[in-house]
Order: C-alpha cells, then structure tokens, then sequence
C-alpha cells in the first residue's frame, strides 16, 4: 500500500494501479486500496467508474468520512444528486468538525436547490474555518437564491475581502451592485474578476451590458483571441461568450460581425430552449374565443378595493423597465418589478380542476374573480403594505388582461408600445433566463410578435375604450415630460419631478435593462436594427404586416 501511494504522488499512476490490483486480488476487502483506485480513475478523468470504485470501499468500511466525503463528491458532479447528499450527510455525521465534508454537502444541497440546508452546512463550515473564501461565496449564492440580497452581498464581500483575486466572488458581488445601481462598483468588480481570470467568461458577459466598447479595448481583443477556445466551452458559457463579443463588436461599429456572434448565441440557446410555436397558437385561440365580447358583456364587475395595481405589458424589451422606473420614483407608487403572482393566482383558479386555462373561465362565477382578485392583492401587497399604486412589471400578462379586467377592475393597465423591429432585434440581442424561449430565433421572435399583437388588438376591442393606456417608447424618447404627464394623468396621481429623475432612483432592477434605467432617456436606442437590416429579412417579412 505504501509503495502504492508514493507511485500516486509521484505522477506514477499506471505504477500505482497496478499495485493496488495485487493488493485487492489477494485480500478483496482491503477497503483503502479500492478507496485508492478510485482517486486514481478520478486523476484520469474515469469519473464513473472512481464513484463505483468508491462505493465499494464504501461497502466494505462504512465508517471512514474521507470515502463518504469523496464518493459524495463524485455523485455530485456525475449529477446523481441524492446519493451525494447522502453521502455527504453520512461524511459529516462520521467527521463533525471536517471543514471539507460539510462545503462539500453544500454544494450537493446548492445543486439540488436545497437552499437552507446549503446555507447551514456553508455556515458550519465557516464555523470551523471562518476564512474559507470558497465557503463565503457559496454561502453568498445560496442567501441570493433566497432573496437575501443584503446577506449575499455581505458574504461575497467578505471572500473578496480574504481573496481579491477569488474571480467567481468578484463576479458575484458586481452582479449585486448592479441590480442595486451601484454600477461603478459592478464595473469594477467584473474588471477584477477579468484581471484574476480572463478566460472566465461570465464576467466578460456582465460588463458587456455596463459599458460601451471602443475599438483598441484589451477586453473586446481578449474576447476576439478567445474564438478559437470557444468550441471547447461548456455550452452556458459559450452562449454568454457569444452574446458580450456580439454586444462588444456592435458597439464599434462592426455590425455584420456582430450579427454572427448574436446568430451563434441564439442557435445554440435556441438548441437547449426549444419553441412549442403550435402551443402557442393553440392558447392565442383559446383565448380570443373564450374571453370575446359577449363573455364580458354577460358579467358583471366585482367591486374594487382601495389598492390600485398598476400592470405594465407588452413585448419584452419594449420599455416596460423605463416605465416603470419613471412611475416607481412617483412617493405614491412602489416598483414591484417582474411579479409571477398573477399567473399562479390563475392557476389555483377555484374552477380549474386539472383544465387548462382559459378553457375553466366560463364557470367561474363573480366572487371566484373577486376571490382571485383579493388573493392577488394579499401576495403582492406584503411586498409594500403601505402603498396605494403597486406596480407588476410582467410583460406576459398581457396574455391576461381579460382576467385582469375582472378580477381586478380598478387596475390599470399599461401597454408599453415600441417599433416591432427595434423590439424582436432587441431581445435577440440579449440573453435571458429560461422562460424566453421565443426569444432566440429570428422566425419564433416574429411570430411571437404577431400572437402579442393580434391579442392586444384583441384586448381593445372587447374591452371598454380607456382600458388600456398605450404608450410608445419612441413617443416618451422624444417627449419624456408629455408623456410622462400623460401616464399620471390615466393613473389620476399628481405630477411629480422626480419622475423625471428616474435614472437616480437607487431601487433594485432585475431586467436586463438594469444599465438603461440608471441614465437619464437617450435616444440611441431608436432604429438600432437598421444597422443589421441586411440579416433581419426574414423577421421584417413577418411583422411587416403587423407594424403598429
């Protein structure tokens, strides 16, 4: 065994093995020669086989930590989840105060999206070494999962603090400055998290949307040198990578360039993110035939209460986030951001019963809407208790507007309006999160504007006029004071300056839009797509038809 392991430290591992393999033939319950085999198939990569190995020592000595520890490890990265929290409950049961065993069981539980239980064993482990940089910043991920963006920032902070040089705990605490505002800040940390790895690319992918490129920029030549590497990139990060060179080359001017990044990142998303377009136009069907003018005609408004929600729609990427920054820095309204309250208050829908929406609509009677509406309003309202104007910032809900009108009648509706093409080339130019998955191809883009559009027409014609206030994004580039005014007017809320000081509001932002909300209005924006008209033929004969 001991000729063995110096073979190990040595590099010498076909040496090893094949000393290992004379021990077990001879006694096949030498639990540490297994154990042993299985570091060996893991050096080489056999992470399979290192976990079967593993699991035999396991079997054959259950009450040693370090295999527990190990083959919990391995589970984990084999994705074979539940098998590495046990194992990882087992090593920390065996090993109390082993530092190793409870971060390992962190990461199991963050896998698993455990997030409490996460949060504890990094908290244990930091009990036992309270400058484990690598707990610290789990610790970090695990708070920002639960919402606790204070503690997360805090214990980012804190690995950055023992590691300046840590680039994921960098990358992470610019991430919580940018949603705070805090840009500089953000700009700076992904800036160091670049300098300590700059092959990571994440934070190349975060900064792209802070900052405006110029051609003789050492990031932009980074990511330029890094195309021959990109292949061998894990997929998530191949699309990021993809998506800040497009965003990068725009910025100096190299359109057509660009386009090829922004195609690449959107073929592989649109790969992993598969568009049910015929589902899509099933709902869209339903919908114009369940909720059509004699359905409203035939009910009755349910009484309205003393909160106002205010919901801003419309296609993603159409100034629903400018909107609503405009209107959250009004004193009488809080910004409640991207809510899913609505859908879900749906679906739990009295009459629903396993039925698809829309089709349980018509038996629902009129306190089931006012029963709906007051759940709505109990969810949403626990976020600002001591508001009047709350608003929902969800641009699908306009795929709810119907419902809205009765379960909520004293809502106000916004439709956030923005030329077609500057919309879709917009969103293909940005990468969301996993509900987008109209998003990332050219002819699913299209026809997802034209299932909105067809429905918001829907909408104004069943619905009684002043329902629904339109409001063009090239109309409040160009008056931001008019139309501002114009919005408070359809609210009934005084005029305020700060509305016009929006982009010094400090208040979280969750969108994409972060970076735009945090400047005063510019009109930049307006016309980007010509610069890529030549490869936007196939969108633009889509929505020509439906141009607003």
């Amino acid at each position: 065994m001991l000729l063995a392991e110096r073979h190990k430290r040595n590099g010498q591992l076909a040496e090893a093995e094949a000393a290992l393999r004379q021990i077990v033939d001879s006694t096949p319950d030498h639990h540490a020669a297994w154990h042993l085999l299985g570091l060996i198939a893991f050096e080489v990569g056999k992470l399979p086989l290192s976990a079967e190995l593993i699991a035999h020592a396991v079997r054959l000595n259950d009450a040693v930590a370090l295999y527990h520890r190990n083959l919990g490890e391995l589970c984990r990265r084999l994705g074979r989840l539940d098998e590495a929290v046990a194992a990882g409950r087992r090593a920390t049961k065996l090993a109390p105060n082993d530092l190793e065993a409870h971060y390992n069981l962190g990461l199991a539980l963050t896998d698993k999206g455990e997030w409490d239980a996460a949060i504890r064993a990094y908290r244990r482990a930091l009990e036992l070494n309270p400058d484990h940089g690598l707990s610290w910043n789990n610790l970090g991920a695990a708070l920002e999962k639960k919402g606790d963006l204070a503690g997360a920032e805090a214990a980012y902070a804190r690995a950055v603090a023992l590691n300046p040089a840590h680039h994921e705990a960098q990358n992470n605490l610019g991430a919580i400055y940018s949603l705070q505002g805090r840009l500089e800040d953000a700009r700076r940390c992904f800036e160091d998290s670049i300098k300590a790895n700059p092959d990571f690319v994440e934070p190349h992918f975060n900064l792209s949307s802070l900052k405006t490129y110029r051609a003789d920029d050492p990031q932009l030549r980074h990511l330029e040198r890094n195309l021959a590497k990109a292949g061998a990139m894990p997929v998530p990060a191949r699309i990021r990578y993809w998506f800040a060179l497009g965003k990068a080359r725009e910025d100096v001017g190299r359109y057509d360039d660009a386009f090829a990044a922004y195609a690449e990142g959107n073929r592989l998303q649109h790969e992993l993110l598969p568009c049910d377009e015929a589902r899509a136009d099933d709902m869209l069907a339903r919908l114009i035939a369940v909720f059509d003018r004699d359905f409203f005609a035939a009910r009755r408004d349910v009484p309205g209460g003393d909160k106002t929600p205010i919901f801003i729609v419309g296609m993603p990427r159409s100034g629903t986030t400018l909107l609503e920054q405009i209107l959250a820095s009004h004193p009488a309204v809080h910004g409640a951001g991207e809510l899913p309250d609505l859908n879900q208050v749906i679906m739990d829908a009295p009459a629903r019963a396993g039925r698809r929406f829309p089709d349980f609509v018509p038996d629902l009677v009129p306190d089931d809407f006012k029963h709906m509406g007051e759940a709505y309003v109990e969810r949403v309202w626990r976020l600002a208790p001591g508001a009047r104007y709350i608003t929902d910032k969800m641009p699908a809900n306009f795929f709810h507007i119907g419902m809205i009108r009765l379960m909520l009648p004293n809502a106000k509706i916004i439709h956030a309006m923005r030329d077609p093409m500057d919309s879709c080339f917009s969103n293909y130019a940005r990468l969301f999160n996993d509900t987008m998955e109209f998003a990332y191809d050219l002819g699913t883009l299209g026809r997802y504007y034209v299932r909105y559009i067809s429905l918001m027409r829907h909408w104004h014609a069943v619905l009684p006029a002043g329902s629904i206030l339109d409001l063009r994004y090239e109309d409040l580039v160009a008056d931001p004071e008019g139309q501002t005014r114009r919005l408070l007017d359809y609210l009934g809320l005084p005029w305020d300056d700060n509305c016009l000081a929006f982009h010094r509001n400090k208040r979280h932002v969750k969108t994409a839009s972060v970076a735009q909300v945090r400047q005063p209005i510019y009109k930049t924006s307006v016309a980007r797509w010509r610069h890529f008209e030549n490869h936007l033929q196939p969108l633009l004969a889509i929505v020509q038809a439906y141009r607003q």
